[in-house]
């Protein structure tokens, strides 16, 4: 039989069978057969991120039409952390409040360095211009622009066309947030949770959740639920047999990081990885575990708000420690939970599992060129995304689209250049084994699909 211990530590080895309670019995190997599949990662910066105020011109004519424009959001050309002659990333991308910019880059900027980061510049939607929050974010997650009465997901569509998913010990689609994406709308087996410790039937009182092995006969709420799904029925109690197994195999995972006295079966991250203490960062780390636990999870969604900067916006000091950056706080856990999520992975003792795994990040629209009168940027239209990976083909991409005033869109946004759904495409084709062909269904009204090569597009990998 498995042994508690060797399994909640995380590390994969999914043979044996366990009794659950009310004698019902699970053998891990008949949910989770998904050993090699890729993992697609799909994060949403909610609330519009400022693109330029993360990747801004250092020289040229665009760092003139950029000084031109800023005003009270510009950053100085000293005080970015440079990519190129040209191109420079917001300091705390690779670096704390304290660190100049003269200091080794750590974070998404050292991925960056290394390869991993590729930065595709001018995105958005080419085909309908909204700057509602709501509207653009449906858009986005349905996958269907300017078209809100879609009933399924982009990333459900997608998931019917993935060739040989395994059977998933809980769901092929996790959406980690108190709400689950609008990407997996349609998906009934679709997972959302804020936290992996949530995987558990625990509507009951406090005392009676868990069994108390002090009281005689005593049984928590949940093992009573077993009993319901015993022998046969409709057709619906094979099903909720399975659901109950599955719920009560990842009841026995202690998601939270390991302590020797006070948490000693939990979760110890691989390869030096240091997740932040945020949200972001645990759930992150509850997907580590997850994939190592090979547990059929082939996409996951996060989302990762704040980024409606109307106002004190705010402009990084480096080497400064006591200088306060809104922008620049939320920058620095977003780069530092992503960094620790890719150094676990690929430094796992199951190998280098960031080679199946790819992250894409989106948000609804970029800010305007020009700053406010209150510190901060107002909705825009074209923006940047990001892509992060083992098999990702790092550094720029896209075609920038220009500050200048005959480049502006409307005369005050950046413009779109690359159809965000180009990335995404090229991410379920080249790593996902989506047939281009079925890319209509996923992408109705697409068009055709140009890829940008920014994934490799060997499925092979190590």
């Amino acid at each position: 039989m498995i042994t508690r211990r060797n399994f909640l530590r995380g590390t994969g080895a999914l043979a044996g069978a366990s009794i659950l309670p009310g004698g019902l019995l699970i053998n891990p190997s008949a949910f989770a057969r998904g050993t090699g599949q890729n993992v697609l990662v799909y994060l949403f910066l909610r609330g519009g991120i400022d693109g330029l105020h993360l990747l801004a011109p250092m020289s040229g004519p665009e760092r003139v039409a950029y000084e031109s424009r800023r005003d009270s959001v510009l950053i100085p050309e000293d005080r970015l952390r440079p990519i190129n002659s040209e191109w420079g990333f917001h300091p705390r991308l690779g670096g704390g409040p304290g660190d100049s910019v003269g200091t080794p880059v750590q974070w998404l900027h050292q991925l960056y360095n290394q390869g991993r980061l590729a930065v595709i510049q001018g995105c958005g939607m080419s085909t309908a211009v909204n700057r509602s929050h709501f509207d653009t974010q449906a858009f986005i997650d349905l996958g269907t622009p300017g078209d809100k009465s879609t009933n399924t997901g982009w990333l459900t569509r997608a998931a019917s066309l993935m060739p040989n998913l395994p059977e998933p010990l809980l769901s092929t689609n996790f959406a980690f947030g108190s709400t689950a994406s609008r990407a997996v709308a349609g998906d009934a087996a679709a997972f959302s949770v804020s936290s992996a410790q949530e995987f558990r039937v625990d509507g009951f009182h406090w005392s009676w959740n868990e069994t108390n092995s002090d009281l005689a006969g005593h049984q928590g709420a949940h093992e009573l639920l077993f009993p319901l799904w015993l022998g046969g029925g409709p057709d619906f109690v094979p099903a909720g047999r399975t659901a109950a197994e599955a719920l009560e195999y990842m009841r026995q995972i202690d998601f939270r990081l390991f302590d020797p006295v006070d948490r000693p079966d939990g979760y110890q991250p691989e390869g030096g990885a240091n997740y932040p203490s945020g949200t972001l960062g645990t759930q992150l780390r509850n997907l580590a575990q997850l994939i190592k636990l090979d547990t059929g999870v082939v996409a996951a969604t996060f989302d990762y708000g704040g980024w409606d900067t109307h106002e004190g916006q705010g402009v990084p000091n480096p080497g400064d420690p006591d200088h306060y950056d809104y922008y620049g706080i939320r920058l620095e856990e977003f780069s530092r939970s992503l960094h620790a999520f890719y150094t676990d992975l690929a430094g796992s003792s199951l190998g280098n599992l960031m080679n199946r795994v790819q992250v894409v990040v989106v948000s609804e629209f970029g800010r305007r060129v020009r700053s406010n009168g209150s510190a901060g940027t107002d909705h825009g239209y074209g923006n940047s995304m990001l892509a992060l990976g083992g098999q990702v083909n790092g550094g720029l991409h896209g075609q920038f689209p220009g500050l200048d005033d005959l480049s502006l869109f409307e005369g005050q946004d950046l413009d779109v250049t690359t159809d965000y759904r180009q990335v995404l495409a090229e991410l379920l084709v080249d790593r996902m084994g989506v047939a281009p062909g079925n890319l209509s269904q996923v992408f109705p009204g697409f068009g055709s699909y140009e890829p940008l090569d920014v994934f490799t597009n060997d499925l092979a990998f190590e």
